[in-house]
């Protein structure tokens, strides 16, 4: 492009073969819109288009030799009379310091246009009404108006156009950079531009050319509302402000209270040796060193530690999770390792003829209220943490001014100190103590049990064993773990730390119920359960491994045959097999393998399907929220894969 808009130049009318001053209004390619002196308006080509001629430099530099052939430079053929002003020693020009315009700091706010109620050779009345269009002309004309054209002029002109187009750059992609940043945007975030688009919402190669021309659109004062966009920043912050799931700050406060409560009696129906709700009785509970055992505290303590040292060793390979504004965090696969590591500790114990079976079996109680003592404490160490984070570490959903419902929620999904990840640490921690409280009610039972077989309690040794076989599955695919609601867009705060360090005692309420009830059934109805497991298993496994696997590349030849919806955000959504029949089979493999294995109780009693209960329950609502959040993430991508998978979790019934 020869000319910039609001230039001065002398273009050809149509009619005409003479050249007229005119000011370019609009440039289209090689096509430019002049508006000429007597107030016409016309598109012309570029070559019907030439530039003011300026009148020449008054200066010129010293060390730049000159072009005249020494004869002609002679003292002897100057007449005096003919010298050059330029050259006057009492010339004005002589005297403009050009060491001042390179101190100069020049500004857009700073430059204006001089009111001039003179007339002027360049201006008519028919340009004058159009004034206000040229508000804000090109840097370049601007700077033209206020004096003559140097080469030094032209130096300090292309500094100050450079940095206001950095400026200008950086403030507008500062705007995009917190929607860029978080895991769930909005379809109310940064839509408030002139032209309606949405802002912010992806920096997915898909929308880079739209949102590109957005930004040059605005560094080139081309309709930029900045009232509107003003408006537009009032919503957002109001939108984000308010808390939007698990009913707001006073549900969020109700399941802070009823967690702990609801943990500490289940615990108490199910200790002392025995596990049954009809022989509850809070009475007997009044000594607070039943709660409080120090000896619990401290192995609690430690095993955490244990776990946490494990796992920041340079043991396992190095894997990338999810793409963020922050980069591709790195996560270290060892959790299989530190299991061996655990069971090999366990039983060295277990030899040394160390009862560690009945500690862990009849201090549950004790040790959950360990587990959750020390989440409260560590969700207030991560709540203050993240209110020292930048904006693109923090979990949109625990970011609202609300503390009981940010400290629920928890201000960052992935927070981290050096290169300890409390998300992992603490799932590594629930899958390894339910594995090793599991172990400790085998092996009581093999110690309790007579010579003869038909004693042996072999449901509770089942139902042991289908914990062990979910449990350790996620420790030994932990790297399809990453790619997962929880560990990608969970927040960590109170609700995820405190049932990631209960878990160990509420998912194995069963095996602890059946230690205390032994039940004989069928042998059918126990191979029926088992099957409904293995089923469980495989649908929850192969949806998992499918998903985590077109996740990490979707353009995989194994993965070619899937049917997909192409999203705005430059991922693809998946219609087909196990996924094109409900939106999370996930969630249903899991939800069946947990019901198997309360099933395998055969109890009247409500205590062995509490953890179903609570499992199902979490599972649904967590579809409910991740349909929310991927509406407005993907918009109408959204709605035609609704269309075309109907169900969240179970087909035909939700």
């Amino acid at each position: 492009m020869k000319f910039s808009e609001g230039e001065q130049v002398l273009a050809k009318m149509p009619s005409s073969d003479d050249y007229q001053k005119a000011r370019i209004v609009n440039v289209k390619g090689n096509k430019y819109k002049v508006l000429f002196r007597g107030g016409e308006e016309y598109t012309v080509n570029e070559t019907d288009l030439k530039a003011q001629r300026t009148s020449r430099s008054q200066t010129r530099s010293r060390g730049r030799p000159s072009g005249k052939s020494p004869s002609r430079s002679s003292p002897s053929r100057r007449s005096p009379a003919r010298k050059s002003p330029a050259r006057s020693p009492n010339s004005q020009s002589r005297k403009l310091p050009v060491r001042n315009a390179r101190q100069a700091k020049i500004s857009i706010a700073r430059l204006e246009i001089p009111k001039d109620n003179s007339s002027d050779t360049d201006r008519t009345e028919g340009s004058e009404s159009l004034k206000d269009e040229f508000v804000e002309p090109p840097i370049q004309s601007r700077l033209r108006e206020l004096g003559p054209i140097t080469r030094r002029s032209i130096r300090i002109m292309s500094g100050v156009a450079k940095a206001e187009h950095d400026h200008k750059l950086m403030m507008l992609t500062r705007n995009i950079d917190r929607a860029a940043s978080l895991p769930v945007e909005r379809k109310a975030q940064y839509n408030a531009l002139s032209d309606g688009k949405e802002r912010g919402l992806s920096v997915q190669p898909e929308e880079n050319d739209l949102i590109f021309q957005d930004i040059m659109k605005s560094i080139h004062y081309e309709d930029f509302d900045l009232e509107t966009f003003s408006e537009g920043k009032t919503k957002e912050i109001d939108f984000l402000s308010k808390p939007q799931e698990w009913g707001g700050w006073i549900g969020a406060l109700l399941l802070i209270i009823a967690i702990p409560v609801c943990t500490i009696l289940l615990q108490i129906a199910c200790s002392n040796n025995h596990c049954s709700s009809k022989k509850f009785h809070v009475s007997l509970y009044k000594e607070w060193k039943l709660f409080l055992n120090l000896e619990a505290f401290l192995s609690y303590a430690g095993f955490l530690c244990f776990v946490a040292i494990i796992s920041v060793l340079p043991i396992g390979r190095l894997i990338d999770g999810q793409q963020s504004i922050i980069g591709r965090l790195q996560y270290r696969i060892n959790g299989i390792w530190i299991l061996i590591l655990s069971l090999i500790i366990f039983g060295g114990f277990v030899y040394k003829g160390y009862n560690i079976s009945d500690f862990l079996i009849k201090n549950s109680l004790s040790l959950s209220v360990a587990g959750l003592t020390y989440g409260i404490l560590l969700a207030v160490a991560l709540y203050v943490k993240g209110g020292r984070m930048p904006v693109s570490n923090l979990n949109i959903y625990g970011s609202t001014n609300n503390i009981i419902y940010d400290f629920w929620q928890g201000r960052e999904i992935n927070p981290r100190l050096g290169p300890l990840d409390f998300k992992l640490i603490l799932l590594r921690c629930a899958l390894i103590g339910t594995i090793l409280i599991n172990l400790a009610a085998i092996v009581k039972i093999n110690q309790s049990i007579a010579p003869e077989l038909n004693n042996l309690n072999y449901i509770a040794i089942e139902v042991a064993l289908l914990q062990i076989v979910h449990a350790a599955d996620n420790l030994v695919f932990e790297s399809s773990a990453v790619t997962s609601f929880e560990i990608t867009y969970e927040g960590t705060g109170f609700m995820l730390i405190t049932r990631y360090l209960t878990y160990p005692f509420l998912a194995t309420l069963t095996t602890r119920y059946l230690l205390t009830n032994k039940i004989n059934k069928s042998i059918y109805l126990i191979g029926l359960f088992t099957v409904f497991f293995c089923v469980g298993y495989a649908i929850y496994r192969v949806s998992n491994s499918m998903k985590d696997k077109f996740r990490k590349n979707p353009f995989e030849p194994s993965l070619s045959h899937l049917e997909t919806i192409p999203t705005k955000r430059g991922k693809r959504l998946i219609v087909s097999r196990l996924w094109g029949h409900v939106r999370h089979p996930n969630y249903l493999g899991d939800i069946i393998m947990h019901w198997s294995i309360s099933c395998l109780s055969f109890a009247t009693d409500f205590l062995p399907y509490i953890f179903a209960i609570q499992l199902t329950l979490l599972l649904i609502h967590r579809a409910v929220r991740d349909n929310a959040r991927c509406g407005l993430r993907y918009g109408y991508a959204w709605k035609q894969y609704c269309s075309r998978v109907k169900y969240m979790i179970l087909n035909r019934v939700f």
